[in-house]
């Protein structure tokens, strides 16, 4: 069970980062597959703004690959998880190429996941906290 929680709970970062590039679209169904409540709320009107203000996600050039998550407890439909993650994808202008946002920084992250309709969806995901690059608990890793 713990596998699918952490598959579900990485796979909503990776639907978030392909609804955010190229061209953003904020109806992409891969979010209502990997997030409920709140946090699809969030991720849903985040997508939305970045079409709006003509930006995107891309990844970086030399990306550092750092993301462990871990299940710290579950309790039937619902379950919480701690990411230590390093963000380093890159926020562009998409008429241009021009880079907005290309800072490197180590996150903390508290997940929620509910059990709906039989798969886990991320419902929160809360920054802890965050440090300047590589470093912190990523550098426990």
């Amino acid at each position: 069970m713990e596998e699918e929680i952490i598959a579900s709970y990485i796979g909503f970062w990776d639907a978030r980062f392909a609804a955010n590039s190229g061209t953003p679209n904020p109806d992409d169904p891969a979010l209502r597959e990997v997030a409920t409540g709140e946090q699809l709320e969030t991720v849903i009107n985040e997508t939305r703004a970045n079409l709006e203000q003509g930006l995107a996600f891309r990844p970086a050039d030399d990306p550092a690959n750092i993301q462990q998550v871990t299940v710290i407890e579950v309790d039937g439909d619902r379950a919480v998880v701690q990411e230590c993650v390093v963000t380093d994808g890159v926020i562009v202008r998409r008429d241009s190429g021009q880079i907005v946002n290309d800072e490197v920084a180590t996150h903390n992250v508290r997940g929620e996941l509910l059990l709906v309709d039989g798969v886990w969806r991320v419902s929160l995901a809360r920054l802890v906290q965050r440090w300047e690059g590589v470093a912190g608990c990523a550098l426990a890793s």
